[in-house]
């Protein structure tokens, strides 16, 4: 916590403190991601902002064009989640006769929970759905939605194979939608809302010795199908970038007054 503190005064200390006679269009962008995580899977399979925890991380822009920038995300989060969960348990049929599960716990007393940290690291595109940080028309430019989808990697200690656990690495697909705003020549803020879909099926999967249910079927509903036997994971929060490579801009030298 304390790096991220002295890397925002850093930044900060950049943004306010930089030449305003530079004239010249952005390139790269660094910063902060700062917000929360939360967990979709078998142990919640819709519920948004479900436990959230904390999530911090740091993101880098390229610029290609006012309508397209290629961004570097490295974010760190927790999920969490717990069965049984808004009242639902095992169905009845799952048990014995007698109303007692087969390994002789009463169905109220079955219960798991979860909570671990993850690490994202990822490069995604950014399509922005109107122009933003125009190089002829800044003042009508300073703000953008736009959408985002890449490719990432989830790293996390897995218990899957090995009881002790052990970090591995996955695929995971992210994908979202955000906004971004150009405060000054230096700054800029945005929001940003995105969903990963991992290819791993063992985030909610922490503690083998303490696992009184099927974490692949908490519920007992026996269906396993191809397209949701992955966890999910989202980042939802607010990003600070500053400007820190300006695109030299030789055919518009003569131009004094663009880029206000």
């Amino acid at each position: 916590m304390r790096g991220i503190v002295l890397i925002m005064l850093t930044l900060l200390t950049f943004v306010f403190f930089r030449s305003e006679e530079a004239r010249s269009q952005d390139k790269l962008e660094m910063g902060l991601f700062g917000g929360v995580s939360y967990y979709l899977g078998d142990l919640n399979h819709s519920q948004q902002f479900k436990s959230p925890r904390p999530a911090f991380g740091f993101i880098a822009r390229y610029v290609i064009s006012d309508r397209l920038a290629a961004k570097l995300n490295i974010i760190g989060g927790g999920i969490a989640g717990k069965y049984p969960a808004n009242g639902e348990c095992y169905p009845d049929k799952l048990f014995l006769g007698t109303g007692t599960s087969s390994t002789g716990r009463e169905p109220s007393t079955l219960s798991y929970s979860f909570e671990r940290m993850l690490v994202d690291v990822g490069v995604t595109g950014e399509f922005n759905f109107r122009s933003f940080d125009h190089m002829f028309n800044q003042d009508q430019s300073r703000f953008a939605p736009y959408m985002t989808i890449g490719l990432a990697t989830t790293i996390y200690k897995s218990y899957k194979d090995d009881a002790t656990g052990k970090t591995d690495f996955v695929l995971s697909l992210p994908f979202g939608l955000g906004m971004k705003y150009k405060v000054n020549k230096w700054l800029r803020v945005g929001a940003e809302w995105t969903m990963r879909k991992s290819f791993a099926d063992d985030l909610d999967y922490v503690d083998p010795e303490q696992a009184d249910i099927n974490t692949n079927d908490p519920f007992g509903s026996g269906v396993h199908k191809l397209t949701h036997n992955n966890d999910w994971y989202s980042f939802c929060g607010f990003t600070v970038t500053a400007s820190m490579w300006p695109r030299k801009l030789s055919c518009n030298d003569g131009l004094r007054n663009f880029n206000k």
